[in-house]
């Protein structure tokens, strides 16, 4: 007799169910979807760890089942696996190899069917089993030995099902459920069941006869309405039964030596998938496996802990030689050292991410690899109760080090450090090098935090942050840390960006990168930095007066809504919104989806696609648009003004998108509405200090433009220089009338299709933005093409570039990849096609993100120059706004003119539209 415990894993039902229950946009940095994967990964390591397995066995479905014989309909309605998944299940199968386990799988036979066979020959041999499944077909087969886990709500929780649960769940044994089955059918699988016997019944009725045959022995006993369904449904009942019975005897045989955990586990392949999978988060998780020792309780358990033993020091340690400085003696001698080197990374550990109220608690220092020096602030007392290092110190040695404009200084995030070293007396000046924005360039995908760098780029598992500080309510900050804890971690912050500047530099100079890095994006750190802390002042009476207002008008329209309804109701509510939309109201459900809770979706697509039908709808999205405008913006800016300064500091984040656009966040400049004349309004809460006005200087069509530029299509040209309406010449071209008989109409859907075409956008897609049929949007698109051919031509050969090179640029050289395009990729048809329409879109949106950028640097350097006191404030989309002393608009305007009209030159003059006023929304022309 054997002993121990194995673990049977349905490979492809938890495969499925990952597929449908993980994001579809989940990918790997080579853009192959990795959501299916992912899932798998993640409860096969979730069951490592909880079962802690002696042996495991993976098993696959193998074509059709010997069921579709007996039924030709079973399981026919499913749909074929799509593309994406069936190509997640070879990494599937890579990943459970790599693991050393051994899959098994049959002709004629479903997974179950060998997971049932395994399963009952283990427990014959005395071993406990547990089955992972993605359903619950498997219960059948639970018994004194065999017990079932599944996944639950969320796919990585698991369910599990022992014989008491089974019972406690249906009020019958595992081996009924066969019976209940061929009562009640199965939609998923097509089974057919009993016509008129649901769930509740067929168990009802299994409790009073026990089986199946059985409660056919005794038809005449039954109420009339079950005895006409079951004589009419005999055949499908019988049918059923067959068809919900596990095969527990397929020509399989268990073999356990083989299973053995650790035995065939191949780490380094384990961790050269994760990699390429980009599934960092599960890396720590992964067990040190080996051969299972007959001491199951001894050993076994060793092999599965045997990561654990080491602490958060040693395992930082490991990465270099890090040291404390804790003497002003240390300290100078640190700073002679770093004064002779060309380059130092720095990186800074703080009491939290608002760099602009965090505590400084340290800094990390080095100007070699696998080398490190931390500088401790705020610390537990050490020995006498006396800070190791008071900031005045260090101020005095490192200032000049950091002010040098000759050393260069490395960092991953360094704005963030650059802010806080300022606010506490320690600028940074001269050139940078951020690691987190080289690793953008090179690869705007990629997942960019320092942890995950160090992962892709130098194969080295570092030490996460909440390893230090924990999480939730028992998370502490870094000062509360000890000092042997913090010196190894900070200090490999700054060593690793150290090292990954070495390997990204020489990336940079072979792809012609380095010129837009060094030039364009390092430079703009500064830029980004001053902004950030300068912020914007805020009217905290404005924001308290457009509260209550705000709040007036959503009372409102909340009984409005409520009278329309007939009823009161929490309108934020989903489920009571769609019970009374779809079930109060009657209105049409058709082709709306359902939710999880099995009430129909109330996103506002479905909304807008409700408009006219009731004017409750109306009520509905306004009533949404206004409690968002409120929540999101109106209430929570007052809390982001800073006690100190009493303004509005923005975080602008040079690497959030891929096109190259700055994002914000903290308050999401970009997201603050402007079509509505209640989001317009929460711009009047921007204003200028006393004596100064707001400066808005805002690109005109500059992607439009920049279409002209780079397609050299000379009637797009010609018209940008005799200064034509752009979009009125586009409309009298697809309406094929004169330009002075163009209608606001016409201009409006020309419009659209001059901003569709450039993000790709089809005929199909055309034609729902505007609301007309397919054919008068595909027509409109012929006509664009014929006014302006040279467009098309540009973008049949940036597709056909994307396609042989994998990416395509921007007037700079900033690339975006496309991996779905190359031959051999794993992409679906709709991901490649998705991927077509943005290669359209990437030379024109990141050249003109690139020429936004130019111009800011211009702008910075030429305030400067000049002696002017304007400076930048704020950058949205194509705006830049600034706030200038009240004395300096007539220079300051000539500067922004020369500054952004000529950034960059174009075969088309760049233009703006300038605006200046109190506040962001009362502005007039200058």
């Amino acid at each position: 007799m054997a002993s121990g415990k194995l673990v049977l894993i349905d490979g492809h039902s938890l495969a499925y169910r990952a597929f449908h229950a993980l994001p579809q946009e989940m990918s790997a940095p080579s853009g192959e979807p990795t959501n299916a994967t992912f899932g798998f990964m993640q409860m096969l390591l979730t069951v490592l760890e909880q079962e802690r397995p002696d042996y495991v066995i993976v098993t696959f479905d193998k074509g059709p089942s010997f069921r579709v014989a007996k039924y030709e309909a079973y399981k026919a309605h499913r749909e074929k696996m799509p593309e994406e998944m069936r190509q997640q299940m070879e990494r599937i199968r890579e990943l459970v190899e790599a693991f050393g386990f051994p899959i098994v799988e049959l002709d004629d036979y479903e997974a179950d069917d060998l997971l049932g066979t395994l399963a009952k020959q283990a427990a014959e041999q005395g071993l406990d089993v547990v089955i992972v499944t993605g359903d619950r077909d498997a219960l059948q087969l639970v018994d004194e030995h065999i017990t079932v886990l599944t996944s639950g709500r969320r796919f990585s929780d698991t369910i599990r099902y022992a014989l008491d649960d089974v019972r406690e769940k249906y009020g019958l044994e595992p081996k009924q459920l066969i019976d209940l089955k061929a009562l009640m059918g199965d939609r998923s699988d097509n089974i057919p069941g009993v016509r008129g016997v649901g769930e509740k019944g067929a168990i009802a009725l299994l409790k009073q006869y026990g089986t199946l045959d059985e409660l056919y022995a005794h038809l005449a006993d039954l109420s009339p309405r079950y005895r006409r369904a079951l004589i009419a449904g005999r055949e499908d009942a019988y049918l059923s039964r067959d068809l919900a019975t596990i095969d527990c005897h397929a020509p399989v045989e268990l073999d356990l030596e083989s299973a053995r955990v650790g035995k065939g586990f191949d780490r380094d392949r384990v961790m050269a998938l994760m990699r390429e999978l980009g599934f960092r988060s599960l890396v720590p998780r992964i067990p040190v496996l080996g051969e299972a020792s007959e001491d199951r309780e001894g050993h076994q358990l060793l092999l599965f802990e045997q990561e654990e033993e080491s602490s958060v020091a040693s395992r930082s340690r490991a990465l270099g030689k890090y040291e404390p400085v804790v003497d002003e003696a240390q300290l100078r001698d640190l700073c002679a050292r770093l004064s002779k080197a060309t380059a130092v990374a720095v990186d800074t550990e703080t009491t939290g991410l608002d760099a602009m109220r965090a505590e400084l608690v340290g800094i990390s220092l080095t100007d070699a690899p696998q080398m490190g020096w931390y500088l401790p602030l705020l610390a537990p007392a050490v020995e006498g109760g006396q800070r190791p290092l008071d900031l005045e110190t260090i101020q005095r040695h490192l200032a000049p080090i950091l002010a040098n404009g000759e050393i260069e200084k490395r960092g991953h995030n360094l704005k963030y450090d650059m802010k806080v070293l300022e606010r506490f007396g320690l600028p940074v000046s001269g050139r940078l090098f951020d690691t987190m924005v080289a690793e953008w360039i090179l690869n705007p995908d990629s997942a960019l935090g320092l942890k995950s760098q160090a992962w892709i780029r130098l194969g080295l598992q570092m030490t996460e942050i909440t390893d230090l500080i924990g999480k939730g309510q028992t998370q502490t900050t870094m000062d509360h840390v000890t000092l042997d804890t913090v010196v190894p971690y900070a200090c490999a912050d700054a060593d690793i960006a150290f090292r990954l500047a070495d390997m990204l530099e020489p990336e940079l100079r072979e792809r012609e990168q380095l010129t837009l890095f060094r030039d364009l994006e390092m430079p703009l750190l500064h830029v980004l930095k001053e902004m950030e802390l300068r912020g914007i002042k805020v009217d905290l009476n404005w924001l308290r007066q457009l509260s209550e207002e705000l709040s007036q008008r959503l009372a409102a329209l909340e009984a409005r809504i409520h009278q329309q309804a007939g009823r009161t109701f929490n309108i934020n509510s989903t489920q009571q919104l769609s019970q009374v939309l779809f079930e109060d109201l009657g209105l049409p459900a058709r082709g709306i989806r359902k939710t999880k809770s099995g009430h129909y979706s109330t996103r506002a697509s479905v909304l807008e696609n409700l408009r006219g039908l009731h004017p409750i709808i109306d009520d509905i999205l306004a009533y949404r648009e206004l409690a968002k405008l409120k929540s999101t913006y109106v209430d929570a800016l007052p809390s982001l003004v800073n006690p100190e300064t009493g303004r509005v500091h923005t975080s602008y984040n040079p690497t959030g998108t891929v096109t190259g656009r700055i994002s914000s966040t903290n308050p999401n400049l970009q997201n603050i509405p402007i079509r509505t004349e209640e989001g317009r309004r929460v711009r009047r809460a921007f204003v200028a200090e006393d004596g100064c006005l707001l400066f808005s200087a805002d690109y005109s069509q500059v992607e439009l433009r920049v279409m002209a530029h780079i397609s050299k299509d000379p009637g797009l040209i010609e018209a940008f220089k005799r200064d034509e309406d752009i979009h009125a010449t586009t409309a009298a071209a697809i309406y094929q009338v004169p330009l002075d008989a163009v209608t606001y109409e016409m201009r409006s859907t020309a419009k659209a299709v001059n901003f569709g075409l450039i993000y790709g956008q089809s005929a199909f897609g055309l034609a729902r933005q505007l609301g007309i049929p397919v054919e008068q949007a595909q027509a409109f698109i012929d006509r664009y093409f014929e006014r302006f051919p040279r467009v098309r031509d540009y973008m049949q050969c940036i597709q056909a570039e994307a396609a042989e090179r994998g990416y395509v640029e921007t007037l700079l050289r900033r690339r975006r990849y496309f991996p779905e395009l190359q031959e051999g990729s794993r992409a679906s048809s709709n991901q490649r096609q998705a991927a077509l329409r943005m290669a359209i879109n990437m030379p024109i949106q990141g050249s003109a993100a690139d020429i936004i950028k130019l111009a800011m640097l211009r702008l910075h350097r030429m305030l400067r120059e000049q002696n002017l006191g304007g400076r930048m404030l704020l950058q949205v989309h194509d705006e830049v706004v600034l706030e200038v002393p009240e004395g300096e608009l007539q220079e300051t305007s000539r500067v922004v003119h020369e500054a952004m009209e000529h950034a960059i030159e174009l075969d088309v003059a760049l233009k703006i539209d300038v605006e200046v006023g109190p506040n962001w929304l009362d502005m007039h022309p200058e």
